[in-house]
């Protein structure tokens, strides 16, 4: 073995572990982080839970045993995404500030995995992801929304460990664990009823650990035939920390201890891989998020009033759903080609946007390769492009609720507009087997 190989094998993993979960993003539906494998991205994550590499495990916890022996995965995906946000009318409209800004960001994600096989029907893995994730800030903090959001930002990491059994050659089941980090910062300043002084700026700093399950089905009924069918349990938190309004604790800001509850989603996602021709391969994904499980969302505090209410964010998620179909192509026995296109319907609506997540239905459009260097080492390349649809926001002073409604007047519109987004992927992935 090579010392170039020795290293990689080494380091593939511990490398992937230290930079897990340094940023966030959120360029897929709500704000999930679709970007957990290099290969998968390559093919518009066609195929995901189907098998193929040990990154299949984080849609389908059976896939912990696609590979024989001891295998090590990691990825390293660099989102390059813009969303530009503006203003047309409202009462923050008239303000004598820019009506417009890019709230997009550019964050890295990576994910790694390890499996290893005990005996010829048990294998165990571990994988390590950053599945939810937000980085919104304005390059102009002073633009016409800044009252209702600055900053946004959600950060995860989730470690599963994974156990994987063939009950026959072509029927495999596998079982896992997530053990998942949360954190939340959000950064606006509040909006009193129109007509009345604007309270000062207002922050939200808050963590958490959940713990949830995935379950997973791979069944190879033919040769050159593969399914898959895969699961991840929602996880629900309490996160509790610092709720802040009126600037900074030196300036006589007011403080309070706060909690807020949630359920992030549970996911199902169904693949196939079909060989068509020795050289081959159709792929095809559909996905579905419970992301309805997302209403309002409150801050809780003792000191926050007679209510104890000290924020509320009004999200009113609906479902997502992802739909993606791909192909494999084996120009040589070195080299892999993959592309594929898919459509995902976002959880969040027109009548529900907010410039905190300007987020809207896209197409996903994308091709790869694979390129073995030698026995033991695979590198894998993704690009993707993202195409949004357009997303109108309303943000309305009703009670209860930011959403404009139909009952709501022109008086209590704060501010409306649009929001154009665009994203370029790039990923690059190693692949080690022992």
């Amino acid at each position: 073995m090579t010392t170039f190989a020795r290293l990689c094998g080494a380091g593939v993993v511990a490398t992937s572990i230290a930079c897990a979960g340094l940023t966030g993003a959120a360029y897929a539906g709500g704000f999930s982080v679709r970007e957990q494998s290099t290969t998968f991205l390559g093919t518009s994550f066609a195929g995901s839970a189907a098998g193929g590499d040990i990154s299949s495990m984080y849609w389908n916890a059976a896939a912990a045993a696609a590979s024989p022996g001891c295998s090590a995965m990691s990825s390293y995906t660099l989102i390059l995404g813009s969303s530009d946000v503006s203003a047309d009318s409202g009462a923050f409209f008239a303000a004598p500030v820019s009506k417009s800004t890019d709230v997009g960001s550019d964050p890295t994600v990576p994910a790694s995995y390890l499996t290893c096989q005990l005996s010829d029907k048990l294998f165990v893995g571990l994988a390590m992801n950053s599945p939810f994730g937000l980085l919104t800030k304005p390059d102009d903090v002073g633009w016409a929304g800044s009252p209702i959001a600055v900053t946004s930002k959600v950060f995860t990491t989730n470690i599963t460990p994974t156990v994987a059994y063939k009950i026959t050659p072509a029927l495999t089941i596998g079982v896992g664990l997530q053990v998942e980090y949360f954190r939340l910062r959000l950064n606006h300043a509040a909006f009193a009823p129109l007509g009345q002084p604007q309270a000062g700026s207002r922050s939200f700093e808050a963590d958490d650990w959940g713990i949830g399950a995935t379950v997973g089905l791979l069944w190879q009924p033919l040769p050159g035939t593969s399914l898959g069918l895969g699961f991840r349990s929602a996880v629900g938190l309490d996160v509790s920390g610092a709720f802040m309004q009126g600037g900074t604790i030196a300036k006589g800001a007011f403080r309070a201890d706060a909690t807020a509850g949630l359920v992030l989603p549970e996911q199902i996602t169904f693949s196939f891989r079909q060989a068509l021709a020795p050289r081959w391969a159709v792929l095809g994904t559909v996905e579905w998020q419970n992301w309805s499980r997302l209403g309002d969302v409150s801050a809780l505090g003792s000191g926050c009033g007679s209510t104890g209410v000290c924020e509320v964010l009004n999200l009113n998620f609906r479902d997502g759903w992802f739909f993606s179909l791909g192909a494999e192509y084996a120009w040589s026995p070195t080299l892999l080609l993959r592309g594929g296109v898919a459509y995902e319907i976002s959880p969040i609506q027109d009548s529900t946007r907010s410039i905190l997540l300007p987020d809207s239905n896209r197409v996903w459009l994308s091709f790869g390769a694979s390129y073995r260097y030698s026995e033991h080492i695979i590198i894998d390349f993704a690009y993707s492009h993202i195409f949004f649809e357009d997303a109108p926001y309303c943000i309305a002073a009703n009670v209860g609720s930011t959403h404009c409604n139909a009952g709501t007047s022109p008086g209590p519109i704060l501010l409306r507009g649009d929001s154009d987004s665009s994203v370029d992927i790039v990923s690059v992935g190693l692949r080690y087997r022992f």
